[in-house]
């Protein structure tokens, strides 16, 4: 998934978030195979936060110190919960965008972005918040995590 989404991400004349939502899920799969592996328990859903915290805290610790590694000052893991819900709310909402808009016409729709610019973009006030740089260092780590227990 991830290099799928790679390939996306690459192409000029994508207008649509796959590549993310690609992301997205690869980053659900990757945090039940980490449950998986330490419960043994396969979760349902979307709550990335619930499952985060089925992890041990020390493989919350070394997910997080491993995802601040890859990524440096570029990314900030403060609140890595905070981080999960987003992910998660966005997951669901991405994939399903005209509900947001429900009952705008295509030209309020079209007003949105160009309004919201004018605005000052305040990422407080986006639809949507993607925090791009804390996802890719959070699919490494949990990559490397899942990697490594699969082939030691």
């Amino acid at each position: 998934l991830m290099a799928d989404a790679q390939i996306l991400r690459r192409n000029i004349f994508s207008e649509s978030h796959g590549a993310y939502l690609l992301d997205l899920l690869a980053l659900e799969i990757l945090l039940k195979c980490c449950v998986v592996i330490e419960t043994s328990v396969l979760e349902r859903g979307h709550d990335y936060v619930k499952l985060f915290l089925k992890l041990s805290s020390s493989t919350r610790k070394r997910l997080i110190e491993s995802a601040i590694a890859r990524m440096g000052p570029t990314a900030d893991f403060s609140d890595s919960c905070s981080l999960l819900a987003l992910y998660g709310s966005n997951f669901v909402n991405l994939r399903y965008p005209y509900e947001e808009y429900a009952g705008m016409s295509e030209r309020e729709y079209l007003q949105l972005g160009p309004e919201w610019i004018e605005r000052g973009a305040r990422v407080d006030e986006a639809s949507f918040n993607f925090q791009p740089n804390e996802l890719q260092g959070l699919l490494f780590a949990l990559y490397a995590f899942t990697e490594e227990r699969f082939t030691s």
